[in-house]
C-alpha cells in the first residue's frame, strides 16, 4: 500500500533574519559535533604518537644502527601532510581560476543574486565566489577554502538544467544552498579540517563524520530555499535529463516502503563506507516534518 507524501516544494513562511539564524543553529545533525570532538581527540593521539614515540616513527624507515632519530620522521610526516593539504586547496583554486566561469551579475545573474541572498540570510561577511566548471557529465558541487575566502564550484552539468533544459532554477538553488550550508557550518575551513586530518582516514569513522555533515548541509538548504529538496535528490539519482520525467511521489513511496532483511543488509553495507548518506536515508531525512537528524548507520 502506497504512503501518501506531500512533495510540494513550496514551504514558504515569512521569517525575520534572526529567526532564520536561530533555525540554522537547531538543524545541525545531532551527531556531528560529538563525532568531531571524538575525531579531534583521536587526531591528537595520532600526531602525538608520530611526534613523540621514537619507536613508532622509526618503524617507518629502515634501521640505521644504534643512532636514534626520535620523532624526526614523525615531524616530517605531519608537516608534509599539512603542507600537502594547503597546497591541494590552492591547486584546486588555481584550477577554478583557470578552467571555470565565475558567476557575476552579468554571467548567470540569477545564481549570483541567489548567492547574495543566501550570504545575507546566513550573516556571512563575504559572499563566497561561485565558479561553474564542466566535469564531463558528473553531477556534483562542492564548497572549499583558501586563505581569506571560501568559494563554491557548481558543475556545469547541474547548471545546464536551469538554463538550457528544464528551466529549473529551484533545483540549482537547493544545490547552492547545500554548499552554503557547508560554508556556514565551517566544514570547509583549514582549522576545522586540521582538527581531524589524520583521524578521518580511519575507515567507517571518517565516513560517519562526512555523512553527518551532509545531513546538516541539507537542512540549511531547506531553510534557505523553503523546499523539501526531493526534486534535487531525484535529479542526483536519475540524472539531469531523466529526473524531470520521474514521478516523485512514486519514487518516494517506493523508498519509504518496508524493506525485507536482504534489503536492510544491503543498505547497511553500502551506507557504512559512503561519504554521503545513501539516497533512501537522505530522502527520508529531508521528508521528515520534524527535521530530526538523519540516519548515519
Amino acid at each position: 500500500m502506497d504512503i501518501n507524501i506531500n512533495t510540494n516544494e513550496n514551504m514558504s513562511v515569512t521569517r525575520t533574519p534572526e529567526e532564520i539564524r536561530q533555525e540554522f543553529n537547531r538543524v545541525r545533525h545531532k551527531a556531528e559535533r560529538p563525532l568531531y570532538y571524538l575525531l579531534v581527540v583521536i587526531n591528537i593521539c595520532i600526531i602525538a604518537v608520530l611526534l613523540f614515540v621514537p619507536e613508532v616513527s622509526e618503524s617507518l624507515v629502515e634501521e640505521t644502527g644504534e643512532e636514534s632519530y626520535g620523532g624526526f620522521f614523525g615531524w616530517i610526516i605531519v608537516v608534509t601532510v599539512i603542507v600537502g593539504l594547503i597546497f591541494g586547496f590552492y591547486k584546486q583554486y588555481g584550477e577554478k581560476l583557470s578552467y571555470s566561469v565565475r558567476v557575476t551579475p552579468t554571467n548567470f545573474p540569477e545564481i549570483y543574486e541567489t548567492s547574495v541572498e543566501y550570504a545575507r540570510m546566513l550573516g556571512l561577511k563575504k559572499v563566497p565566489e561561485i565558479y561553474i566548471c564542466q566535469e564531463n557529465g558528473t553531477l556534483n558541487a562542492f564548497a572549499t577554502w583558501v586563505f581569506g575566502k571560501r568559494y563554491i564550484q557548481l558543475n556545469a552539468e547541474i547548471v545546464d538544467i536551469a538554463y538550457m533544459e528544464n528551466k529549473d532554477l529551484d533545483t540549482v538553488r537547493f544545490v547552492l544552498g547545500h554548499e552554503f550550508g557547508h560554508v556556514y557550518m565551517k566544514h570547509v575551513t583549514l582549522a576545522y579540517n586540521l582538527g581531524f586530518l589524520f583521524a578521518k582516514l580511519i575507515p567507517v569513522l571518517g565516513a560517519l563524520m562526512t555523512r553527518a555533515q551532509e545531513y546538516s548541509a541539507d537542512r540549511v538548504a531547506q531553510i534557505l530555499t523553503q523546499q523539501t529538496g526531493t526534486k534535487c535528490m531525484t535529479m542526483l539519482t536519475a540524472g539531469r535529463h531523466l529526473y524531470a520525467y520521474v514521478d516523485t511521489d512514486d519514487y518516494i513511496n517506493n523508498i519509504l516502503k518496508e524493506k525485507n532483511l536482504l534489503e536492510h543488509v544491503s543498505y547497511f553495507f553500502v551506507n557504512l563506507f559512503a561519504s554521503h548518506p545513501i539516497m533512501p536515508f537522505r530522502i527520508k531525512a529531508i521528508m521528515d516534518p520534524e527535521r530530526k537528524s538523519g540516519r548515519l548507520i
